[in-house]
């Protein structure tokens, strides 16, 4: 059956903004009859690959933060470049969504300019906290790993009902960042997001949850991006989301790990 003539079930699909219906729609769109088409292990193999790089990327940023004593205590000074790798993982990130046969490119550059950024934010939080990067890293891991072997032996099952739900909270996710940042304005801040309060540690574990909760949203249309045919690039754009996705886990545990570091002191 012809690529455009299957479509991914709305309800089911990912909320990470590189995999969505729209991105499927727009690839068998362009795509032709017998063009090569993706398959899941080819988007987990750019996965790794992405992923090697970005390791790869946030070794050298680390590297690159200046760190002096001065006063019985460790100074840290960041890189000049590191304005320049935020904007460049910003546009790479966003257009990353639209970039259509050229998604390699913004793929590999997001990676790259965004692996240095996280480079530099680990070695600052390594200094507050020793060997807490690690920790971060094995928990990030573990839990990709964990959540893909449910997945794929189908104990974890993505249906309507969960999709929504993952919605449903991303929604109020974003609408309380969004509600924080306005009342900050105004000289209102909710302790609860920054600081290591009990409240802030249960919401800090919440967001590890959800990011977690993500991933099989993102194996799902893997799966069925495959399946329906769809253009051999968009492994490309498989392997872009799930890096975001692991991304927002390994910051979101980062910072739950920091918290919970913090109150036991």
């Amino acid at each position: 059956m012809a690529a455009s003539s299957i479509a991914l079930e709305r309800q089911d699909t990912s909320n990470n903004p590189a995999l969505n219906q729209e991105a499927f729609n727009r690839a068998t769109a362009r795509g032709g009859e017998t063009a090569a088409r993706m398959t899941a292990r080819g988007a987990y193999l750019k996965t790794g690959l992405l992923l090697v790089l970005t390791i790869l990327a946030a070794a050298w940023g680390w590297s690159q933060v200046e760190v002096v004593s001065a006063f019985g205590r460790q100074v840290a000074y960041p890189p000049s470049w590191l304005f320049l790798a935020f904007v460049l993982s910003f546009v790479f990130g966003v257009l990353g969504v639209f970039a259509g046969r050229f998604i390699p490119i913004f793929a590999i550059g997001y990676a790259l300019s965004y692996g240095a950024l996280l480079g530099v934010a680990s070695h600052y939080y390594n200094l507050e906290w020793n060997g807490i990067v690690l920790q971060a890293i094995v928990a990030t891991l573990a839990v990709f790993g964990g959540t893909w072997l449910l997945y794929s032996l189908g104990i974890l099952k993505v249906t309507s009902v969960f999709a929504k739900a993952v919605a449903i909270a991303m929604a109020g996710l974003l609408l309380l960042y969004f509600t924080a940042w306005i009342f900050s304005l105004f000289g209102v801040n909710f302790r609860f997001l920054s600081e290591p309060t009990p409240l802030g540690i249960l919401f800090a574990l919440f967001v590890v949850i959800l990011a977690a909760l993500n991933l099989p949203l993102d194996f799902e249309f893997v799966r069925r991006a495959s399946a329906a045919g769809a253009p051999k690039y968009m492994e490309w754009y498989a392997a872009h989301g799930l890096m975001l996705s692991m991304i927002w886990l390994y910051v979101s545990i980062l910072r739950l790990l920091a918290l919970l570091r913090s109150q036991s002191r």
